[in-house]
């Protein structure tokens, strides 16, 4: 009888130690994206990701490699946010003229309300929606509305937080980066 005791004891604590290794593994890899990223900021490269536009299309930021881009954090609940999305209505291509990809990365995740103020504000470059906040963090997105520009390279190459981006500063900058 000893003798099944003390392999029955075995097994716990078998199923224990295994539990506990499964555990582990699933807090990094939890905890990885937070641990990898670095605060995006002027100067760093883009960091890469796929979301899902308000129409179904999934959107990789990387395809826009060799565009000037411009990146709008935003969430319905956020005044500044919709005075930024609007502006940024402005730099919508006119014909012939070059202009920057806009994307709006909405971080609230649900796509049926991000669709809608996207249509209630007449945006005319895609919203994607930031279901679980992960490209959230991984741009350290910590005040809204966030607006970055990206260039061609992938190299962020201005950050505004808190407020819209000043228009004649924003315009300075993309007739810097060339078209």
């Amino acid at each position: 009888m000893l003798f099944a005791d003390h392999r029955a004891r075995a097994r716990i604590a078998a199923h224990l130690k295994t539990l506990a290794l499964a555990a582990a593994a699933l807090a990094g890899a939890l905890a990885y994206p937070l641990l990898v990223h670095a605060s995006v900021q002027a100067g760093s490269a883009a960091p890469d990701f796929v979301l899902k536009a308000t129409d179904g299309k999934n959107l990789r930021l990387s395809e826009y490699r060799g565009d000037v881009v411009v990146l709008a954090f935003w969430a319905s609940w956020c005044g500044p946010c919709r005075a930024a999305l609007t502006q940024l209505n402005e730099l919508a291509p006119s014909a012939g003229a070059a202009a920057p990809v806009v994307l709006g990365v909405n971080l609230e995740g649900d796509a049926a309300r991000a669709s809608a103020v996207s249509k209630s504000l007449g945006l005319r470059y895609p919203t994607l929606v930031d279901s679980g906040q992960v490209v959230g963090r991984l741009y350290d997105v910590e005040h809204l509305p966030l607006t970055l520009v990206v260039d061609r390279d992938g190299v962020v190459r201005d950050a505004w937080s808190k407020a819209p981006p000043p228009r004649e500063e924003l315009s300075r900058r993309l007739q810097e980066i060339g078209p």
